[in-house]
């Protein structure tokens, strides 16, 4: 039986044996660590040898194997093992011997600076400033921290074995100044990790097209970064291409065809048109121990697989990681996947943390994969921690609200927060972690100091990993410090039905001398704007922002812009807003129309005062060309006869015109007088 011994580690090196074992030429596979068989693996033409050799080894193992050839595909930086190669050959009867040298890589190096040797290129790292991406694996580390300055802006790309972080230990590099993982990888994943890292230097060894140099240095070019490399080592012996040592091999062993496909892939039917990629969307839980069997199996199955890094760090698979979690970077590494997509399906994971279905980025993913003309998508639910909580705390969650500050703007999830606490025994939320925390914890004081609640709050960090249940008060809420992601439950024993319509008494607002439109006239007009959810509101010549505050309160989802010029006005808004923690609302200080320019376009708008600017307003909002409900209202004949103008001049049709006059009775002793306040128009339209 023909029988070679190849020493690899490399692409090439694996690429080589699995093609011999395909003619059943017996391989005995040389790699220097138990990680480096994970690539390969043993079959009944393919034995692998893991361990370390020196000449004397490398001979003993001739003399057992007897191989009719020796190749070495070891990695071209790999100069204390080529050395101890050439000195075996010498030591053993003369077979042929073939040096496997990688391809140059043809890729723009007009940016890049090269050094001959590791020292060189630390001495000149010490001239440069910011973090520096080291990927020249752990070995030369001690070249590189030797220096204290150096060693500090290090962030440093090892192989995921224990012999590579040990070293990166040993070397005084911390565990922010580690990443962990098998590449190869790509141009997009190489930016994701420059940017992450925010590197001012990438540091790379001329490695060839399989170590993955062009993809690195197309990275730094792509992002205007200095690119600094380690020279290759010219090699003693003469090195042959991979074609000619598959030619070589043809010769020695006579085989007509053995190498006839030269890029070694399997024979597949081609891919009939459709889709390409198998995408699975799967949650991840709170982590590994908690995801479920069904994403398990998916992630195994895998050729391809995305996700926070903290996610993919330590999944074992044979499938290729990319660090990606957001569209912008998972479409076109698929898009790339794709193109070189030639033979039958792959299958791509990408995993969000909890369950696809709450608060997670899986839904605007899916929107954008399912443009794409090569792949399937599918949705796999995890465990959110929204249910663990639910299970740890001993409550149900179905009769409570369900809500998110992770990821969502404050002017968003804060009045969502205020009317869950206030109108709901029981609010669940997902947080970013103790920021988020503190910030709920002052809100939910407040509210106890105005007599809305009495708060008993549980907060879970980490769980299913080093997790801890607390149960805190607000003022515990408020101090808050605890690492990692949150979920809170929040309890309050005093809540309240939310009343669905406005009704807020005149006395509860902070007047002043400001003007204000009275309660019954102001509910009114609010039930004429039929305002819904996710409403954007004008609410124009605000005075007191007694509408703009109950518009606000009507529903979290509403966001009001209350639109006020006078100085005193502005200050009483304020105080109202603060007063019923009307978040939603925000006061625009100026007039109408000059102030409108930067503001969302409206869905309505309610005009309480135009100072003499209607029809200016007026044809502001017709420049958006979007349906806006109107609700003007008027007490003088001078503005109604502005309202007419506007009517007539655009051509409305229908407006509804209601003219309300309001007497409240006052006691006079023991009798009830009834006062007559003025006459109001309230006029609607749609533009």
């Amino acid at each position: 039986m023909n029988k070679v011994i190849i020493f690899g580690g490399t692409t090439e090196g694996r690429k080589l044996a699995q093609a011999l074992a395909k003619r059943e030429v017996l391989c005995v596979y040389c790699v220097a660590t138990e990680y480096g068989k994970e690539p390969i693996e043993e079959t009944g033409f393919i034995h692998i040898h893991a361990g370390r050799l020196d000449a004397d080894g490398m001979a003993k193992l001739y003399e057992c194997e007897q191989p009719n050839a020796i190749i070495d595909a070891t990695h071209p930086f790999a100069e204390i093992v080529k050395t101890e190669i050439e000195n075996s050959l010498f030591k053993y009867k003369t077979v042929p011997f073939f040096r496997l040298s990688r391809d140059e890589e043809e890729v723009d190096v007009s940016e890049c600076t090269f050094f001959d040797s590791a020292s060189d290129l630390a001495l000149a790292l010490e001239n440069t400033t910011g973090n520096i991406f080291l990927t020249t694996g752990s070995k030369e580390l001690s070249i590189f921290c030797q220096s204290d300055s150096l060693r500090e802006r290090i962030i440093a790309r090892v192989i995921p074995n224990t012999e590579s972080i040990e070293l990166c230990k040993a070397n005084g590099l911390k565990g922010n100044q580690i990443v962990a993982m098998q590449g190869p990888f790509s141009k997009a994943m190489n930016v994701a990790f420059l940017r992450e890292c925010e590197a001012s230097v990438l540091v790379l060894k001329e490695s060839g097209r399989s170590g993955g140099e062009a993809e690195r240095i197309q990275a730094a070019n792509a992002l205007g970064i200095k690119c600094f490399v380690i020279k290759r080592p010219e090699e003693a012996a003469e090195g042959l291409s991979y074609t000619q040592v598959l030619e070589k091999l043809n010769k020695l062993f006579g085989f007509g065809d053995i190498f006839e496909h030269e890029n070694l892939k399997e024979i597949h039917k081609p891919v009939e048109p459709g889709f390409k990629l198998e995408v699975i969307l799967a949650g991840f839980g709170m982590g590994f121990s908690s995801v479920t069997a069904e994403v398990k199996e998916a992630i195994a199955n895998a050729d391809y697989i995305f996700g926070a890094p903290r996610m993919i760090v330590g999944i074992e698979t044979s499938g290729k990681k990319y660090p990606f979690y957001l569209a912008k970077d998972i479409v076109p590494a698929m898009d790339e996947i794709a193109a070189v997509c030639k033979y039958g399906k792959k299958k791509a994971v990408v995993l969000f943390s909890g369950d696809t279905g709450f608060y997670s980025g899986a839904t605007k993913l899916k929107e954008s994969l399912e443009t794409l003309t090569y792949t399937s998508v599918k949705l796999f639910p995890g465990i959110s921690s929204i249910s663990a909580m639910s299970a740890k705390v001993g409550l149900n969650w179905q009769d409570a609200e369900l809500l998110s500050t992770h990821g969502i703007k404050e002017e968003i999830w804060k009045p969502q927060l205020i009317q869950a606490v206030t109108t709901r025994e029981k609010t669940f939320l997902i947080t970013s972690g103790s920021k988020d925390v503190r910030e709920i914890g002052d809100i939910l004081f407040a509210l106890e100091k105005e007599g809305r609640g009495r708060f008993n709050i549980f907060a879970g960090t980490n769980l299913y990993a080093d997790e801890k249940i607390l149960k805190l008060t607000t003022e515990q809420c408020s101090s808050f410090n605890e690492d990692g992601l949150c979920s809170l439950v929040i309890r309050n024993k005093n809540w309240s039905d939310k009343i669905l319509v406005p009704g807020i008494k005149d006395e509860e607002f902070i007047r002043d001398k400001v003007p204000m439109s009275k309660e019954e006239v102001r509910a009114l007009s609010i039930c004429k704007l039929q305002v819904g959810k996710n409403a954007i509101v004008y609410d124009v010549g605000s005075g007191s922002g007694s509408v703009a505050v109950e518009l606000g309160l009507l529903d979290s989802s509403i966001r009001v812009y209350a639109i006020e010029i006078k100085e005193e006005a502005c200050n009483l808004i304020k105080k109202n807003i603060e007063k019923f923690n009307a978040s939603n609302v925000k006061l625009i200080a100026g007039a109408a129309p000059d102030v409108l320019q930067d503001l969302p376009t409206p869905t309505h708008v309610f005009i309480g005062g135009s100072g003499g600017r209607l029809e200016e307003i007026i044809r502001h909002l017709k420049s958006y060309g979007t349906p806006i409900l109107v609700v003007v209202n008027s007490v003088t004949l001078e503005t109604l006869g502005e309202i007419h103008n506007v009517v007539t001049n655009y051509q409305i049709e229908n407006p509804d015109i209601v003219q309300v006059s309001v007497s409240k009775a006052k006691k006079a002793g023991d009798y009830s007088v009834m006062h007559g306040q003025n006459p109001v128009f309230i006029v609607t339209f749609t533009l």
